[in-house]
This record gives structure tokens, sequence and C-alpha cells, in this order.
């Protein structure tokens, strides 16, 4: 087993290569998976406003800080897409804070969806996106109510890819009479490059964590600007999966994220444990001598010249050779590990759903190279050392249809279930929490064909019950609808008052009774045996 980051990195290119087919039913607008959003080709419109605005006279306009933006109805919904929240961060903009966004004239059409942040695509082999991508995507009943709860959605994809526009927020916003709001933000070198040459020409020290800064301008944007399109600024909950739920999980711990939302929603979000400044400066460096900048007297200069495409290509973008950009402890916005400012009690204090999926990993070890047994027990020895055999006592491959699946069960228990387990338990001091596991082991898949072991309840597979995409899938059995239902109505209720409510009721997480709510076809109940199902006394015995 591999350590996450450079497990995702490897995931994340197989799962590129495979992860288009079914999308329209994962609750997205774009026909690839959540992670791998097509770019939506709009340019930021500067000080006037865009030349495509829509004539129609009955197309709802709304006035925010900046200007005013049209958007659309859709049935029982308006839509206002592409709108930007920070100015474009480019030329000398690249790798520092975003910037105010200007006014502009007259009214700019918010029909389309802005572009998603650089990237490569799905096979590695042109550049998707663009570096001007700071845009946002709003969803609102129509007609449109007052002070309506507001649910901002950070999208996942293990921070190299991805988009607002692949999550659409209609039936959330319909059902649940609220205000949702999807955000694009800096992704890969762009987002979280930690170079000390960049920070030494930043009055505000910033230091790696572009893409954070951008989800937080988005956030105070939204206090800013929400009222006008029916939103309550005062019942603001930030939610996400995956790089998502992890981002969601920092702001948790960064005192500039203080006051920006009353509520967070972590779906397979595991933030206990981050990239430190040195590791991260290692990577920098790499990145700055392949593009000829190391040394350079003036490196970020150097660096801000390069090309978008220049930038991306300069490390190949291949499993092997591809790092993670990944948020890192940079002693300001996230001033320690996530894990030690929860035990000290230094974050924000909001209530906090926190779960993760029963067989989170998967879809992680269902792509590429299938282990033996022989391969299995090596890479478990190379891995673990004088734990190894402990490891391979808990997971043995006889008890799985492979070896590659006994993998997996593992890798999920370890950087998944158990770490976010005790992010909730930490949480639980001080806040309400309200746990769960989601487990229908008949999930549909829409991202890869014929598995090699069945993949069941996988990492992000709830998200089509949560945005309500399973609710109207008539594929599916009344159970899992029901489900679907069921979790729209925990998360609407939760993201209108701070508690889910539903039936049966959702308790809160306490350390004396640690109760898990365990989100399953036709058997939506209370579980005890978490702990052990996911050996997470054996995971929190082996150090990282």
């Amino acid at each position: 087993m591999k350590s996450i980051p450079d497990f995702l990195r490897d995931f994340e290119c197989s799962r590129r290569q495979d992860g288009r087919s079914g999308a329209r039913r994962f609750a997205m607008r774009s026909n690839v998976a959540a992670i791998c959003a097509i770019a939506i080709c709009a340019l930021f419109a500067g000080a006037t406003a865009s030349a495509a605005a829509a004539t129609d006279s009955t197309a709802p306009v709304v006035k925010t800080r900046t200007g005013e933006v049209r958007g659309l109805v859709k049935g029982n919904v308006r839509e206002f897409l592409g709108v930007p929240y920070a100015a474009p961060p480019v030329g000398a903009m690249r790798w520092r804070a975003p910037l105010a966004l200007p006014s502009w004239r007259g009214v700019r059409d918010a029909t389309k969806f802005g572009s998603s942040c650089a990237q490569m695509d799905f096979r590695g082999a042109r550049v998707k996106g663009s570096e001007d991508c700071l845009y946002l995507n709003i969803y609102t009943p129509n007609p449109p109510g007052a002070g309506l709860p507001v649910m901002v959605w950070i999208h996942g994809g293990t921070f190299l890819v991805g988009s607002g526009s692949s999550y659409d927020g209609s039936k959330l916003a319909e059902r649940g009479k609220l205000v949702f709001v999807a955000i694009n933000y800096r992704l890969g070198p762009f987002g979280f490059l930690a170079s000390p040459a960049l920070d030494s020409g930043d009055a505000k020290h910033t230091f790696g964590n572009y893409g954070l800064l951008d989800q937080q301008a988005a956030l105070q944007w939204v206090k800013e600007n929400i009222a006008a399109f029916g939103g309550n600024p005062k019942n603001v909950t930030v939610a996400g999966e995956s790089a998502g739920a992890i981002s969601a999980g920092l702001h948790l711990v960064s005192p500039a994220s203080a006051g920006l939302f009353e509520r967070a929603i972590l779906e397979s979000g595991p933030f206990l444990h981050i990239r430190t400044a040195t590791d991260a400066q290692q990577r920098a460096s790499e990145l700055e001598s392949a593009l000829g900048c190391a040394g350079v007297g003036q490196a970020a200069k150097c660096l801000r010249a390069k090309s978008t495409e220049e930038i991306l290509r300069a490390i190949p973008a291949s499993p092997i050779g591809q790092p993670v950009w990944w948020p890192i402890v940079d002693g300001r916005l996230i001033p320690s590990q996530p894990a030690d400012a929860l035990a000290a009690g230094r974050f924000n204090r909001v209530a906090v759903i926190n779960g993760s999926n029963r067989d989170e990993g998967s879809l992680f070890l269902a792509f590429g190279h299938q282990q033996s047994a022989a391969e299995f027990e090596t890479r478990a020895k190379a891995r673990f050392g004088a734990n190894a055999a402990r490891v391979l006592a808990a997971y043995p491959e006889t008890g799985y249809v492979s070896p590659t699946q006994a993998a997996a069960a593992g890798f999920g228990d370890q950087y998944f279930s158990c770490q976010i387990l005790r992010a909730g338990d930490l949480l639980a001091a001080k806040v309400p929490v309200y746990q769960y596991e989601f487990n229908d082991p008949h999930a549909p898949n829409h991202f890869i064909r014929n598995p090699p072991f069945p993949m069941r309840a996988f990492h992000s597979s709830e998200i089509q019950y949560v945005f309500g995409a399973a609710a109207d899938n008539a594929g599916l059995t009344d159970a899992q609808r029901k489900l679907s239902e069921a979790m729209m109505a925990y998360w609407v209720g939760f993201i209108t008052s701070g508690d889910p409510g539903g039936a049966p009721a959702w308790t809160k997480l306490t350390p004396s009774d640690p109760k898990i709510l365990l989100l399953a076809p036709g058997a939506i109940s209370y579980e005890k045996d978490f702990s052990e199902l996911h050996h997470c006394a054996l995971w929190d015995s082996i150090p990282r």
C-alpha cells in the first residue's frame, strides 16, 4: 500500500482515462466523472459586460456589488453561471492571493459556465481550462425566496483536476429551498506551488496555499452578495467531497476562515495530516529545475514568464513522474497540522457532518495492475516493515475476491475510514458532529466497466445520492431511491438549521456513545462496530 498522495497520483492518471461514461446521471453537467470536468470556455469580461448577454426580458437580473448579472430560468430553478468572484490570477497575479473583482458596466451574461481552472485533460494530452478561472455557479429556487440557507460546494479531484461546473445543484435548490453555489479554485502547481521565491515578493506572505485562498475569497464573495440571490449570508454551509472535503476541513482549522461559514459538511475528506512546507519546497525545487528557473536571480519572474502549458508539462503527467500538489502547513493560513489544532481546540467552532463510504479504497485499486498474492505480501512488507504481519493478518487475501481487493480494503481503512472517524472524535469534543457511513453495496458505478472485483460503496459513490440523481434514477431499486431522498433530507435539514433531523433522527456523535449513522438501502440505522470493521485500532497504532 502506498502513501495517500503517491497513490492518488497513480489513481488519478488512470481515472482520467476511464471516468467518462454515465456522468449525467451522476448529478453532473458534463460527460465526464466528477473529478474530471470538461472546461467550458468563457473569458473574463474585464471592466465591461459580456457581449453575449441574454436579451430575454424575462431572464432574472441580479445586482452584485460589482455589477449586474443576467441568469436563466429552467423550470423551478434559476441559474447564474460563470459569475466571477475575484480578479483573474494571471500575469503578475499568478501565485498571489486573489484580488478584489473590478466592477463592470451594463449587465453581464451569466448563462454559461466560466472556464475550469488550468489542468491536463483526462489523457494527459493537452491543457484544459485556463488560469482565468475564478468563477462560481449559483442555483436558486424559482420563484426566488429570501433569507434561504446557502450551501457552498468545493469540488474534489485530488487538487489536480475538476470544476464547479461538474455539479448540478438544481435538485438541491428546488427540493431543499436553498441556494446552492459551486466554486472553482486554482489547481495543481497554480494552486499549491510552495516556493520561497514566490513568498519573498509577497507582502501577505502567502505560501503555496493559493487554492485555499481562492476558496476563502469565494466564501467572502458569498457573504457579501448572496442576499441578492435570495440567500442568507448568516446561514452558509461549506461542503465538499474528497479534496473538497479536505478543503472544508482545512477551513475549520484556518483562522482566516473564521466567520465565513456557519456549518461544514465533509464527505470522505481525511484532512488530519497534510504536507509540510519542507516537503512542498522540495517539489517546488523540482518544478523550478524542470522549467530552467532554479538558481535564477529573479526566480519568481522566471516562473511567471512561463506559459500555462509549459508549467503543466514541466514534470511529465505520468503515473510515475507527476507529483501531487497539495495544501501545506504554512504557519499562516494553516498554522499547524490539523490533527494538532483539533486536539488543542484551535479551530472554528461550527456544527459538522462528517463521514466516509464503506469501501473507500475499491475505486482506487480497481484501476491498473492487479496484484498477485506474492506482490500483495511483498508490498505490505516494504510499506509496513515490522507491522506487515499484523496488516496481512487483518486483511488475509483469501478473505477477498483477489489480493488487490484486500489491498483496497486496507488502503481505504487506513487513509479514509479511520482518519475520518478520528477527526469526528476530535471535533465532537467541542462541537456538534453528525457522523455517517454510506453503504450501498450496489451503488451505480460510472467510473469503470467490468471492475476486477466488486467496488460496492466506493469513494465518491454517495454524491449521486446527496445531489438527488439516484432519487430520480428509474433503474435503481425503491430502497436505493428512498435512501437518496433520505440523504437529501438529512443534508438539507442540517444546512437549514444545523440539525439534520430525519427518520430515524440523526443524533450527535459523542466519545461515550460513538454512534455512526449507517446510510444503506432499506436499513438506515446506527452501527457500533465501525472501528472493528475497519481495523482502526491497528491503523491507529502504526506510525504515519
